[in-house]
């Protein structure tokens, strides 16, 4: 069975992504070919938006965010020859965050994320991500997820 990218990141406390947060949203993300990954999330009522059986769009912003930048993480690992988490660490950070959101997201059903990275610089990744639920398109984004020095992450 694969393990999540999220769940080999050490020292990860991200709210969205960190399995070193457990009050955080926990999100899984897998690998599906070399360069895309699917992420399945589950809302709980506490995410909703104002209307209650809608999902907040803060969430779908986390959610779309953290399994991008967690792709670029891995990504960077495998450019380096290196498993994630084996030697210096790697961060990206998010450079920048644009999402359409097309349609609301019902709250009461799980999302899919099905991200593909399409760009790859040594300090920047671009990747694309469409989310849908009951398998409609309800956003998409592209995030730009740019390397970041360890002194960034240490609070150096």
């Amino acid at each position: 069975m694969q393990q999540a990218i999220q769940d080999q990141i050490p020292n990860n406390h991200c709210y969205g992504c960190g399995s070193d947060n457990a009050q955080g949203l926990q999100i899984k993300s897998y690998w599906q070919t070399e360069d895309a990954a699917s992420c399945e999330f589950i809302a709980q009522p506490h995410h909703c938006a104002g209307p209650t059986h809608f999902l907040n769009g803060g969430i779908i912003s986390t959610i779309i965010d953290c399994h991008c930048v967690c792709m670029a993480i891995a990504k960077g690992y495998q450019l380096s020859g290196k498993q994630i988490g084996q030697g210096e660490p790697i961060w990206f950070a998010t450079g920048q965050l644009d999402i359409s959101f097309l349609q609301p997201v019902a709250l009461s059903f799980p999302v899919s994320l099905q991200a593909r990275i399409v760009e790859v610089k040594e300090k920047k990744m671009v990747i694309e991500c469409d989310l849908f639920s009951q398998d409609k398109l309800c956003c998409r984004a592209q995030v730009i997820a740019v390397r970041v020095p360890n002194q960034w992450f240490l609070g150096e």
